[in-house]
């Protein structure tokens, strides 16, 4: 048999518990994430990726600005550490870049620019690979004391499109 298929698409109310779970373990608790979050999955600005039923991927974004200025922020890309390096991360970029699209598209603006925060030590190496195969570059690099961040400098990496 086969390897199972993954699909992408909106996180649906069905799948929000079980991101709420996967998430919990990062924020300080289950209310933070619900609040964070709640704004992207009211809008639509969550993309996930399932594989045999299983939550294994998760894309938030944000628009940021005004529309016209035509900018987006991917804020968070999330893979379950065994279903890492298989394309899953790419598909879920190329999915919210198509949603991001059509934000853009309308408010009568044109999406110009995403834009990224990852980390610049050796642990987020295979991410900003998957990023620059993708199309971002580094732009500026964030001091870990700019935002007292406790694993190290960031890079602000952006992707131009036509």
């Amino acid at each position: 048999m086969g390897a199972a298929k993954v699909k992408i698409g909106l996180l649906t109310p069905e799948s929000q518990e079980e991101f709420f779970r996967i998430y919990e373990k990062v924020f300080s608790s289950r209310r933070e994430v619900e609040t964070f979050y709640g704004r992207f999955i009211t809008n639509g600005w969550i993309s996930g990726a399932w594989k045999d039923g299983e939550l294994i991927g998760i894309l938030a974004w944000a628009p940021r600005e005004a529309a016209n200025n035509g900018l987006a922020e991917i804020v968070d890309l999330w893979v379950k550490a065994e279903e890492r390096r298989k394309g899953t991360g790419g598909k879920l970029i190329e999915d919210a870049i198509v949603r991001m699209r059509r934000y853009y598209k309308r408010f009568g603006a044109v999406l110009s620019k995403v834009m990224l925060f990852t980390g610049a030590s050796g642990n987020f190496l295979a991410a900003r690979k998957l990023y620059e195969k993708k199309g971002f570059r580094v732009v500026a690099t964030i001091p870990k004391d700019a935002l007292d961040n406790p694993y190290g400098n960031d890079f602000l990496c952006a992707l131009q499109l036509s």
